[in-house]
């Protein structure tokens, strides 16, 4: 990577930075771009020149934010899959729910603008793709189902947990998450 290339990630790093902490503070709808330019120390202009709209932002957020589930993954490598896959949906319950209500907005915001991040070849479906076929190659998870489904299906799950817990109040995302998670291992795992 060339001076100018670096100068440019550096750039989009820090609107990326600067939009995550103020959509914190001040919470996703309440933060303008002239906001996130101001706290970025950045043009509007500039802003433009790394994404053509705020959704792009956001969903560059978002997609950043999904490959830390993937570091999550890897520090628990010695684990079998079907407890990696549990502890990671405890985990990100334990965060999420601690992280208070303007987060609970931004992950609204952002599950509404990622398709990128939840469809196949992307994201999420790619992280839990190289989890089962792991768990495929350890014998630990059943050969019975088709890779990217059982992908799909960990998605849908994490997905629709938190998007109930975005939506409704009364949702246990700890208790809903980890519910999830069991019956997926149970799925996974070969008999």
């Amino acid at each position: 990577m060339n001076r100018i290339d670096r100068r440019k990630l550096q750039v989009r790093e820090r609107i990326l930075s600067s939009a995550f902490d103020l959509f914190l503070t001040q919470g996703v709808e309440a933060t303008t771009i002239e906001d996130i330019c101001e706290r970025a120390d950045v043009a509007n202009r500039t802003f433009f020149n790394h994404f053509a709209t705020r959704q792009d932002m956001v969903r560059a957020l978002a997609e950043k934010r999904l490959l830390d589930l993937r570091e999550v993954l890897e520090d628990r490598s010695d684990d079998p899959v079907p407890a990696r896959l549990i502890g990671l949906f405890d985990d990100i319950a334990a965060v999420l729910t601690e992280s208070g209500d303007t987060y609970r907005e931004m992950i609204g915001a952002m599950l509404s603008v990622t398709g990128a991040g939840v469809r196949r070849g992307y994201g999420l479906h790619e992280t839990f793709l190289e989890l089962v076929k792991d768990g495929v190659s350890r014998g630990e998870v059943s050969r019975k189902h088709d890779p990217h489904t059982l992908a799909d299906i960990i998605v849908g799950a994490l997905v629709g947990g938190v998007v109930n817990w975005t939506v409704d109040r009364t949702y246990s995302l700890h208790s809903g998450l980890h519910d999830l998670a069991v019956a997926l291992a149970d799925l996974l795992q070969t008999k």
